[in-house]
């Protein structure tokens, strides 16, 4: 039985997809399966990963494409035949010592929820850079995973983390049908439960030059599926800590200007009213002061 199960969603992705895998088989731990479900692709990508012939790697095949390759994960997921997954986009990649460190979090915190390491970021005009993480130990558990993502980066991407299978069985899948912010939904119901492991390694290279990618084609009018999550935690768990409870709400606040600053982009003012209106921040107070002017003066236009 293999100890580890990567799921690598895939859909359209015929020239990258070999540079994922690859870096999966280079993997200084090798007891693993890998699962590509193929996400009705019509670029031909499932014929570049019939081409291995290593008897790990397995081909599952979905008819119909979903957003956000959500449901192909929760595919993975149900046809794991480990009880711990990773996962893996086909347009990004692993540095050697990936599944060794995620492997090694585990051993050392055994009650945590999710074990996630660094990444890269390569940004459309080349650069590539680490984000800034903030409040994180160089190996450990995070104090707070909300406070962390509200002043930094995310320490969890959903090229660089790994999850027993039996957290999701407790937190529930990932969102199907949810065209983007879905795996950050997913972390913070992970993360409102369980303790999340870190480590400053940097495990992966997490691509956004790559044409069609979810962040660059599709925008958020109708809101991030967390701010649902974290209003009903909020409304149900009345009895947390002050302090985390101001993180968790603030964190919700990042998302409702996300989506009303995509709304203003596409013209939808109202829309963009509505978010503003239940944002109720202090550390995002002068990002909201500007979209509401912003909102005001396109409304004039």
């Amino acid at each position: 039985m293999p100890e580890i199960s990567v799921v690598i969603p895939l859909y359209n992705k015929a020239g990258y997809v070999k540079r994922a895998v690859n870096s999966i088989l280079c993997q200084t731990f090798q007891n693993f399966e890998i699962m590509v479900v193929n996400d009705g692709s019509t670029d031909g990508s499932e014929k570049v990963v019939e081409e291995y012939k290593d008897s790990r790697i397995k081909l599952l095949h979905r008819d119909n494409p979903s957003p956000g390759g959500h449901a192909a994960r929760n595919t993975g997921i149900r046809n794991a035949t480990s009880d711990f997954v990773t996962f893996l986009d086909a347009d990004d990649e692993w540095k050697p010592e990936f599944l060794e460190t995620v492997l090694r979090l585990k051993e050392k915190y055994p009650s945590a929820g999710a074990y996630a390491t660094a990444y890269k970021e390569k940004k459309m005009d080349g650069s590539i850079k680490v984000p800034r993480f903030w409040f994180v130990p160089e190996e450990g558990i995070i104090p707070d995973y909300f406070r962390s993502s509200l002043y930094g980066a995310s320490p969890i991407c959903t090229g660089a983390v790994a999850v027993p299978r039996y957290v999701f069985e407790t937190v529930g899948f990932f969102p199907e049908g949810v065209r983007r912010g879905g795996d950050l939904d997913m972390w913070a119901r992970i993360a409102l439960k369980y303790p999340i492991a870190f480590s400053r390694y940097v495990g992966a290279t997490y691509y956004k030059d790559v044409p069609g990618s979810v962040i660059k084609t599709n925008v958020m009018l109708e809101g991030y599926r967390i701010v649902n999550t974290l209003e009903e935690f909020l409304k149900n768990n009345r009895d947390i800590p002050a302090e985390r409870k101001r993180y968790i709400a603030e964190y919700a606040n990042k998302f409702r200007l996300s989506s009303a600053a995509h709304c203003i982009k596409a013209g939808k003012m109202e829309q963009a009213r509505a978010h503003l209106k239940k944002c109720r921040t202090r550390r995002f107070f002068i990002r909201k002061l500007w979209l509401q002017l912003h909102c005001l003066l396109k409304s004039r236009e």
